[in-house]
């Protein structure tokens, strides 16, 4: 996919149980986490909306980002909640990438003969745009997604946390990450 896309923002796992996850992937020594310990809204899943809650968390280890959700609430209509109802151990969600049109990239990824459909879209709350959607691969059962980003309102936090690794003595492994997303939302807003 990274010929067609170019390379990965970074990976993302989904798993029912969010601290046993989070303790496993700190034990390879990796850190720091960054949490949000609820996130979510309304999002536009498999064409009606519904109200999304989850539970994620940012670690980088060098140039990987990797991204670990747990929804709340495994009945939720969300490409989450449906992820684990399929995946009831959990795994690999999504490799995202970064896209300035979406439109455009789906119907690039057509033509080259790897069709996709959207199946859950989040909108900016501040200002009604979609800034992400997820993709499956037509026709694949249980499929790994790829989300499809709008490069700009992360740029500065994944950065920002990519450099916190960088530096990191293994000390404070687990921290909020509401503060550096508002503040990285707000420079690009300036």
């Amino acid at each position: 996919m990274s010929r067609l896309l170019g390379q990965p923002i970074h990976k993302c796992f989904v798993f029912p149980d969010f601290d046993i996850t989070i303790e496993k992937f700190a034990a390879l020594g990796i850190g720091p986490f960054y949490v949000l310990e609820e996130a979510g809204g309304d999002s536009i899943y498999r064409g009606e909306v519904h109200h999304m809650r989850i539970k994620v968390a940012f670690v980088h280890d060098g140039d990987n980002l990797i991204e670990i959700i747990a929804p709340l609430g495994h009945d939720q209509q969300s490409t989450y909640g449906e992820f684990i109802r399929r995946n009831p151990e959990g795994g690999l969600h999504h490799v995202a990438y970064w896209s300035q049109d979406f439109a455009k990239t789906l119907a690039m990824l057509q033509a080259e003969g790897t069709p996709f459909s959207i199946v859950q879209d989040l909108k900016d709350p501040r200002t009604g745009n979609t800034v992400e959607v997820y993709c499956e691969p037509v026709g694949i059962e249980n499929p790994v997604h790829i989300q499809l980003m709008r490069p700009g309102p992360f740029d500065r936090w994944f950065a920002t946390m990519k450099e916190a690794a960088a530096t990191w003595d293994g000390k404070d492994p687990i921290r909020d990450a509401r503060a550096l997303m508002q503040e990285s939302l707000a420079a690009v807003a300036d």
